[in-house]
This record gives C-alpha cells, structure tokens and sequence, in this order.
C-alpha cells in the first residue's frame, strides 16, 4: 500500500517556463540599457545570464545613473517575479541588487536608506517590464526552444518584438 504524504513539498527550482521569463527579463532589461558592464554574453536555461564584463566599483560610485541601471537589471528577476505573481525567487542570478548598490553609496546617510532605494529600483525594474513584456516573452520562448542564447539572438528576438508591437499599434 502506497503511503500518502502530509508534508508539501517544496521544489528547488521553478518550472522551466516560468525560469525561461524571469531570465528573459533579467536579458531584456541588460539588452534595453546598453552599457559596458550590462552587455550580454549569453542567457542560459541552465547557467542563466552572462555578461561580458563585471561592474567596476568605482565606476559605479562615480556614476549614478550607471551604478542605477546596474541594480535595476540586476533586481529585473526579483521584479518579474512580482509582475508574474508567482514570489519566484532570482534563478541563476550572477549579481546581487543589494550588494551592487551597496558598493556604489559612499554616503552613510545614503547607505542608511538602502532597502527604500532598492525598492524604487525594483519597482522602476517592473514598470520597465510591464511596458517591455512582449520583448520578455519572445525572448523566452527562444530560451524554451533552443536553451540557450547569445548576445545577437536577443537582440534580434527584441528588435522582431517590437517590430511587430509596433506594426500592430500602427
């Protein structure tokens, strides 16, 4: 006789559809600022996303529009967890949000405020992706099919995306 089972399980990692959108965002959103230290290399089911270079600390304390768009790429998948509704926890992330906007505030004033400052990033993070989500979807699905993608194919699976938004909007 087969025993039932009276604690839930909890599963290590999403399904693969909901892995393929929140990497797709991650991807999108790099793709959608094209700095130095947010250009892609590859977005993978199984490694996730890869960039060709890591931010430069100071760089960030002396940009903040740059150290900016650098936390808000990297809080896109916590943020596509929230626009999805589904809480998924970051898959494969290579930065932490926190961290990187720590590293970029000097100030002790500032360092004070860090939660709320990361908070508007992310919630700036899920508006670019509630205006950017057909982009996400296409992007994942290529990730669903093929599994891997470089640089180049996310770039032309955005640029057909928005091509036909905006055929369709005209």
């Amino acid at each position: 006789m087969t025993q039932l089972q009276t604690n839930p399980t909890v599963s290590a990692s999403p399904d693969t559809y909901t892995r393929s959108l929140l990497l797709a965002a991650e991807a999108v959103l790099a793709h959608l600022h094209p700095r130095a230290p947010l250009r892609l290399a590859q977005v993978s089911l199984e490694e996730g996303v890869g960039y060709a270079s890591v931010p430069d600390t100071a760089a960030l304390r002396l940009n903040r529009a740059l150290a900016e768009e650098v936390v808000l790429v990297a809080s896109a998948q916590a943020a596509a967890g929230v626009v999805l509704g589904c809480g998924a926890t970051p898959v494969g992330a290579q930065r932490d949000a926190g961290e990187l906007l720590a590293l970029a505030l000097t100030d002790p004033e500032e360092q004070a405020v860090l939660p709320a400052y990361l908070s508007i990033l992310e919630a700036r993070a899920r508006a670019v992706l509630r205006r950017s989500w057909a982009e996400v979807e296409v992007v994942a699905a290529g990730l669903r099919e093929v599994g891997q993608l470089d640089s180049r194919d996310v770039a032309h699976r955005v640029s057909c995306a928005q091509s036909i938004r905006g055929t369709l909007l005209n």
